[in-house]
């Protein structure tokens, strides 16, 4: 059952989450959070921080455990927030005990003396909090092999909330999918995109993220309005007509990386699309437009608050249409990066002419217009799927793998898939590492989307005359690179078979898939390739059932097939074409069936309305008039109407409450078949 909290309990939770907190802080200081994203202690907790006047820094769930104490230990957290559920694991992270706080659910008590509460919290009001103040700590990948934290301050925050009300009036109606991870700062302008207006969140799990097809249903059955997914997401789930599928969906926001044309002419029709820009540096988003089908697809002009210019290595502004690096200013620009004062005085510089400036990296193009249009990267940060990764951070963790000597990564495309590439000099040329420990001793410091999904191994690494490595000069993962030599299981049944050729056209594979190969870790395969997969798969019949769920819990060929339902052998050795015949014509009488039901109901209500409406007119109607007389009785019918209409109301909701509880009872979370018993009980319940 999912959990449904209101405002006001999200206030008086916060309040007391808050209280608990202030004993720990002095000024100011950064509060850690591990809580699941689907949990609404996770809101709550984020809004307690603010209001005791720290600055919150959000661990995923998905991490592993080394690269949380890496973000604990430089962020130097006075407390951790947690729930019993993640509390055995927060405590084994390093932390002291005393200073590992457990966030239960609010009391009765609280949610009844909210008003008050909230009352008592503005007089004990942090003195250091101001609008300069840190309000929250994004960890991101860095170039040393650890991760870097980038402060935001409550100035910048509320900069970015005030252009989102004016941009897209989004109202209580409203229903906001809330997709990203706590630890992305995406997530913050989900989230304060329907708090700032009183809309509703809906949040989605990290299961329900990675649906693919799937999410379509789960966004109309939510009554999604507003959705904020990277266009791989989009892509994903393999929708053929947004439109008809997603009538309620108003409003699609992207970013995070590339808007491709492909998704725009499938996904703008009926709806308004926005790509949105921006680094965390610069809080969130610094650049959004509108996109239109057929237009050039722009990254958009500066959010209100900020400003935007490209300039040369010089730092000069080049002219309209030249290439150079888009450097932003304005209220969004962080305060910088949390205990690397090299690092901020290298990327948020002074501008002898724009004053205080952040260099994104990223290689741009302005038109006459303003608007600028995004052409990639200036060094060796990329963005895919999503994820903002520093090719360095992964090399320096492969690099101190065993029989490691060198390690190089690269995003390299295959048929318009992106993955993610190492290449790895090892120490002994005869012997160079398993991929599987490779793999394995990176899934324990970097998160999932940072392990590499292909490996080749390489003599030495290209590099320039100048000695550095040559990223361009690398070569394609399967062509003249050597890699694993992996022992080939084939398939045994024809089921297997089916998955195996599947593997092949989404993982474009010229050889065979070993049906004991993980599709993850050893194919490469990824959430797209996952989602892509199970629309292949849904085109045959024996293959349908595969939900993305099963490619993940199950990840070879082989243990996908043992999950293949099984028929009845013994009752469809027998007859199987009678059987099916039976079923189909139990199928036919149940809709038959059903049909009559719904129109004798229909039926039932039409005459008893005429009935009434005829015994009124014709019976009731000529003797009041006649004793009454014409206009005492028309003073006297509109307080009989309105007399009939309240009577109407109490029988019609007394007959609602009893027709449901004789023929639902109390409702439940349930599958129920189309033209059943339990749709038929319903139907008539809503009529």
């Amino acid at each position: 059952m999912r959990s449904l909290t209101t405002y006001g309990e999200l206030e008086a939770w916060s309040n007391s989450i808050a209280a608990l907190l202030s004993p720990f802080l002095r000024g100011e200081s950064i509060v850690a959070i591990l809580l699941p994203r689907n949990s609404p202690r996770l809101y709550a907790a984020q809004l307690a921080v603010l209001k005791a006047g720290a600055a919150y820094t959000c661990l995923d769930v998905s991490f592993p455990d080394q690269r949380m104490r890496e973000i604990l230990e430089d962020a130097d957290s006075v407390v951790l927030l947690t729930d019993a559920a993640t509390r055995h694991r927060a405590l084994g992270l390093g932390m002291d005990p005393q200073h590992v706080l457990e966030v239960t659910e609010v009391s009765d008590e609280a949610r009844l003396s909210q008003p008050k509460q909230t009352e008592a919290r503005a007089e004990v009001r942090p003195p250091w909090l101001s609008t300069v103040s840190m309000a929250y700590v994004v960890y991101t990948s860095g170039t040393t092999g650890r991760p870097k934290g980038v402060v935001v301050e409550h100035g910048s925050i509320v900069n970015l909330v005030n252009s989102d009300m004016d941009a897209f009036q989004l109202g209580p109606e409203d229903r906001v999918a809330q997709g990203s991870s706590a630890s992305y700062d995406s997530s913050v302008e989900e989230i304060w995109l329907a708090w700032a207006m009183g809309a509703a969140v809906v949040v989605m799990d990290e299961e329900t993220s990675r649906l693919g097809p799937d999410l379509i249903p789960w966004l109309r059955h939510e009554r999604i309005t507003v959705f904020c997914p990277p266009p791989t997401l989009l892509r994903a789930t393999g929708c053929e007509s947004p439109q008809t599928a997603l009538p309620d969906l108003r409003l699609l926001y992207v970013g995070g990386e590339p808007l491709p044309s492909d998704v725009v002419d499938r996904w703008a029709p009926g709806r308004r699309l926005v790509n949105g820009y921006g680094p965390t540096e610069c809080t969130v988003t610094c650049l959004r437009a509108g996109v239109e089908i057929g237009e050039r697809i722009t990254i958009g002009k500066p959010v209100s608050g900020m400003k935007a210019w490209v300039l040369a290595e010089t730092l000069e502004e080049v002219p309209h249409g030249s290439s150079g690096e888009l450097c932003l200013g304005g209220i969004g620009v962080a305060r910088g990066y949390w205990n690397r004062p090299e690092l901020t005085a290298e990327k948020f510089i002074t501008h002898p002419r724009f004053g205080r400036i952040y260099r994104t990296g990223d290689l741009v193009k302005r038109d006459e217009r303003g608007f600028f249009f995004y052409q990639g990267r200036m060094d060796s940060q990329v963005k895919l799927r999503g994820y903002r990764i520093e090719l360095g951070e992964i090399e320096l963790r492969l690099a101190e793998c065993p029989g490691v000597r060198s390690a190089a990564c690269c995003v390299q495309e295959d048929q318009g898939q992106a993955a993610l590439v190492a290449f790895v000099v090892p120490v002994a040329a005869t012997e160079p590492p398993p991929i599987d420990l490779l793999k394995s001793a990176l899934a324990k410091v970097l998160p999932a989307y940072m392990v590499p999904g292909r490996f080749g191994f390489l003599s030495e690494l290209p590099t320039t005359v100048g000695g550095k490595l040559n990223r361009a000069a690398l070569p394609r993962v399967r062509e003249g690179v050597v890699t694993k030599e992996k022992a080939i299981t084939l398939p045994r049944t024809p089921l297997e078979t089916k998955f195996q050729a599947a593997f092949r056209q989404v993982l474009h594979r010229p050889s065979d898939a070993c049906i004991h190969e993980d599709f993850f870790n050893d194919l490469g395969g990824d959430s797209l390739t996952a989602a892509q997969l199970v629309s292949l798969l849904r085109y045959n019949a024996s293959t349908a059932w595969v939900a993305v769920r099963d490619i993940y819990e199950a990840r070879t060929i082989a243990a996908l097939a043992e999950r293949a339902p099984q028929p009845n052998l013994s009752q469809s050795s027998k007859a199987p074409s009678s059987e099916r015949g039976q079923r189909e014509e139990v199928k036919r009488l149940t809709r038959l069936f059903t049909f009559c039901v719904q129109g004798l109901w229909i039926l039932k209500s039409l005459i008893v309305g005429a009935l009434l409406a005829y015994f009124g007119t014709f019976y009731l109607l000529p003797p009041a008039m006649a004793t009454l007389g014409l206009i005492p009785l028309l003073l006297i019918a509109p307080v009989a109407i309105l007399a009939g209409l309240v009577l109407y109301t109490l029988l019609s909701l007394g007959a609602a409450v009893g027709v449901k509880r004789l023929l639902i009872g109390a409702y439940r979370p349930t599958r129920a078949p189309v033209w059943g018993g339990f749709y038929l009980r319903n139907w008539i319940v809503q009529r």
